[in-house]
């Protein structure tokens, strides 16, 4: 009988530690759940605010982008409101029939670094061709 209750001790002993180690286990558990869920929330938030500050850029984008076109339709007319013809092809033409700087300036109502661009470039060309 003695031996029936010493087992039974026994047996008892190792339910209560069995019991202990789950109990422990369980809670080690639900901590890491806690804090992955605690993680998952602070991902969620950060994810949000990316998509709200990507959707302030993809505007801020889009306004550049039609800004641009603006620009480029704006330059584009001012180039061809001579007849159809960019004021740099007749500053060109008239280098290359020998107009100086001045000229350009005065009759095309360019700067003076774009007209001794253009005799520099232009007149060159004229200049070779004449010595070939």
């Amino acid at each position: 009988m003695l031996n029936l209750w010493i087992i039974l001790a026994v047996l008892v002993l190792a339910v209560l530690v069995f019991i202990v180690l789950s109990y422990r286990q369980t809670n080690r558990t639900q901590e890491r759940l806690a804090e992955a869920m605690r993680e998952v929330e602070i991902l969620k938030q950060t994810v949000g605010a990316l998509c709200s500050s990507s959707v302030g850029v993809d505007k801020r984008v889009n306004r550049i982008e039609r800004h641009g076109r603006d620009l480029e339709e704006r330059q584009e007319s001012m180039e061809y409101q001579r007849g159809g013809e960019p004021p740099y092809a007749e500053a060109i033409r008239l280098v290359q029939e020998g107009a100086k700087a001045d000229r350009l300036m005065d009759e095309l109502n360019i700067s003076r670094g774009e007209a001794d661009l253009i005799v520099m470039l232009h007149g060159m060309k004229r200049n070779n061709s004449s010595i070939d």
